[in-house]
């Protein structure tokens, strides 16, 4: 099911186009089963039966629920939530909602369409239902990619698929990958029927044994985004250890930037350079570290506080660091944005800390359903945040180089 396959249910013309995943979507809401019953959908019904019949874990159902006054289910569960993992919730919702509104403009404009089916239809805005919810999260989470355009980069190339769409995913690696096309190969428009030259090939070194689950690589995405989008977590190996990691730091270097008289100065500074934002810690295997991003925010932040004078003839130093014909701004800026990554991780891990605490104290508030495995989930990003921003303050600490 994707936009060539319902091309010919919804027109694509006029005022009101709809994107790939607008138009799924918008089919997917407009054919949703009834409780438990099956979907009355003459074109995919017994595939519509197949999906997921709630997404009530999820926790961009959270957030829609939140903004509607309702205080059930996961919506108490926000107020634990990481800020970094807060703040992509919130970029998720603002997809979720721009989806929505160009679904409702397009059935207001074609309004046919939804006359066919005004006896069962819900309010697309209506929180209650989640219709709309339900239709998007089973896109969002279950597409995957497929090269239906001419560019490669093109959003519309996705689509869902009977049985590939019950494919977990595993962090380890997974079973199967997908073969190039011949569109892919020599990045030209498929020219081949829908579906036709759609192959997975497994890897040579894996093997699965009969009545293992196969398992698909989602891809390289940390935790924060694990969770956000689909709803899960990998797990960590233990209290104690973590193998792989990644910590958005954006909420704390923003404070300390902007809480220091150069902060405007410095924010314009990174903005016009592209540095501003996207700032991360990370942890693989024995290695942990800050982003280059962070290190050059840092470098030029520390510049500003050893220098009273605010002008950009000051800032020469860094760009020549930043376009690689100097190694550092000083020895003196070196040890000062070290020990300013210290800070940052001190206060990391005091807040996760604090937060792992409340969680747990809070426990028997989330002891039925699904709640315990999404408040696991949470507790997860923390420990995550926790151990991640540890290694790295451990390697600042003895001296390693970055």
């Amino acid at each position: 099911m994707n936009i060539k396959t319902l091309k010919s249910l919804y027109p694509t013309s006029g005022p009101t186009p709809l994107t790939a995943t607008q138009m799924i979507s918008l089919h997917l809401y407009i054919n949703r089963p009834h409780g438990s019953e099956d979907s009355l959908d003459p074109h995919y019904g017994p595939y519509i039966s197949t999906l997921p019949r709630e997404f009530d874990s999820h926790p961009l159902t959270w957030i829609v629920r939140s903004k509607s006054g309702t205080e059930s289910g996961g919506v108490t569960l926000l107020r634990y939530l990481p800020p970094s993992v807060h703040a992509s919730l919130v970029k998720l919702h603002d997809r979720f909602c721009q989806d929505r509104a160009a679904v409702r403009e397009y059935l207001t404009a074609n309004s046919y369409i939804s006359s066919k089916y005004d006896t069962h239809l819900a309010n697309i805005d209506d929180s209650s239902t989640n219709n709309y919810v339900w239709a998007w999260l089973n896109v969002n989470t279950r597409c995957i990619y497929y090269r239906l355009k001419a560019s490669k980069e093109d959003p519309d190339n996705l689509t869902l698929c009977p049985i590939l769409d019950f494919a977990n995913h595993s962090p380890n690696g997974s079973h199967m990958t997908p073969a190039p096309s011949d569109a892919d190969i020599w990045d030209t428009a498929p020219v081949k029927p829908i579906g036709k030259g759609f192959r997975f090939l497994s890897p040579a070194d894996v093997s699965v044994q009969e009545g293992k689950e196969i398992f698909l690589a989602y891809g390289a995405h940390p935790n924060r985004t694990l969770f956000v989008e689909y709803g899960f977590v990998n797990k960590s190996s233990g209290e104690v250890e973590i193998t792989d990691g990644e910590v958005d730091v954006q909420d704390v270097v923003e404070s300390l930037i902007l809480d220091h008289k150069s902060g405007v100065f410095v924010k314009s500074v990174l903005e016009d350079e592209g540095y501003w934002g996207d700032w991360t810690l990370y942890c693989s295997g024995e290695s942990a570290q800050p982003s280059w991003r962070l290190i050059t925010a840092l470098r030029l932040h520390c510049l500003f506080v050893s220098n009273n004078t605010i002008h950009h003839n000051a800032i020469q130093p860094w760009r020549d660091v930043i376009a690689g014909k100097r190694e550092k701004i000083s020895d003196g800026n070196e040890l000062a944005w070290k020990e300013s990554l210290i800070t940052i991780c001190d206060a990391i891990v005091t807040k996760a800390q604090a937060s792992l605490d409340s969680l747990k104290s809070d426990s028997a508030e989330y002891g039925h359903g699904w709640l315990p495995g999404m408040r696991e989930n949470i507790r997860t990003l923390w420990r995550e945040e926790l151990l991640v921003a540890a290694a790295v303050k451990q390697r600042v600490t003895r001296g390693d180089d970055f």
